[in-house]
């Protein structure tokens, strides 16, 4: 085993002036792949081919041939990233357990509680508690990217956190990264969880981001219920963790996060919004001078640009 780290380690400083270490800053999506037992090194090396793992199943035969790693590679179902270097994959495929792996599937919108809530249930960590406990202690709310994951039974919360935050990472940094937005990376971040949870269409999205952009502009506060469910917390009485029947004693609830008492932008997301939200606050709708809206009966909303349309509005869906 030493010998072959030795030979790895030297690969790597072989293959530096080829670009091969590019390929370690633009991994792609993860992928789950399946290696089945008893096959050859030829196929293992056309698996990862096919599945977009490895660039050259030649340069992946010739690493494996150098530093005698072929014999070591485990069977199984592994989580790989698209363009990963050959010598990364190798490594991978030597040290990972080649576990089962399950679906689970973590909508848009949801905080780190009904995060660890489905984990649990899923088998994919052990206590929801810890995993709650870890998130919030990296204040990971809003960088657990919404997906559809391949994960193995009995993870370490910190291991399914990290993964999540790598989608975040190749999904969603990019995209603020590169646009011309004056707010930072975590603004975006908590504006997009605010809208995430309060779309429900999608088209509506740069609607409503455009709504609560302009407060930010104008000095108003977002006056977002969302961030007050966000701030009381798990309600006992509906069981859930988004409190539905909002109070006028609720709006006053005293929190950094309520957006009803205090101004600007709350300290962190809300939630972790998906890439349609986060797009929506960096390319809100264009001219769009609305400072209110309010639900329809269809799952809609209705925009105004007055306080007095806005009550107008809310009149009109109360009376149908």
């Amino acid at each position: 085993m030493k010998k072959f780290i030795l030979i790895l380690c030297a690969l790597l400083i072989v293959s530096a002036p080829f670009g091969i270490y590019n390929h370690f800053k633009n991994k792609g999506d993860i992928v789950s792949v399946d290696i089945p037992s008893g096959i050859a090194a030829v196929k293992i090396a056309d698996i990862l081919k096919d599945n977009g793992i490895i660039k050259s199943t030649l340069f992946f035969r010739v690493c494996l041939k150098l530093s005698g790693a072929a014999p070591m590679l485990r069977s199984g179902s592994f989580l790989l990233n698209k363009n990963m270097s050959s010598i990364e994959v190798i490594w991978r495929l030597i040290n990972d357990s080649g576990a089962k792996l399950y679906r689970v599937v973590i909508p848009e919108g949801w905080r780190i509680e009904e995060i660890a809530e489905e984990l649990e249930r899923n088998g994919i960590i052990e206590n929801k508690q810890s995993f709650i406990d870890a998130a919030y202690m990296q204040e990971a709310e809003g960088y657990l990217f919404p997906s559809t994951y391949m994960l193995p039974k009995n993870m370490k919360p910190e291991e399914v956190i990290a993964i999540m935050v790598e989608e975040y990472k190749n999904k969603i940094k990019p995209l603020i990264a590169s646009s011309n937005t004056n707010m930072n990376e975590r603004q975006v971040l908590t504006v997009a969880s605010i809208v995430e949870r309060e779309a429900a269409l999608h088209e509506e999205r740069p609607k409503i981001a455009a709504v609560y952009l302009n407060r930010i502009k104008i000095g108003k506060r977002l006056e977002a219920d969302p961030t007050v469910q966000y701030a009381l917390g798990f309600n006992e009485r509906e069981q859930r963790h988004w409190k539905k029947g909002l109070t006028l004693n609720d709006l006053y609830y005293d929190s950094p996060y309520n957006t009803y008492r205090y101004d600007g932008i709350p300290p962190g997301p809300i939630a972790n919004p998906g890439i349609g939200s986060v797009k929506a606050v960096l390319n809100p709708e264009f001219d769009f001078d609305a400072l209110y809206f309010v639900a329809d009966n269809n799952g809609s909303h209705i925009f105004s640009k007055t306080y007095n349309q806005h009550i107008q509005n809310i009149r009109k869906i109360r009376a149908k």
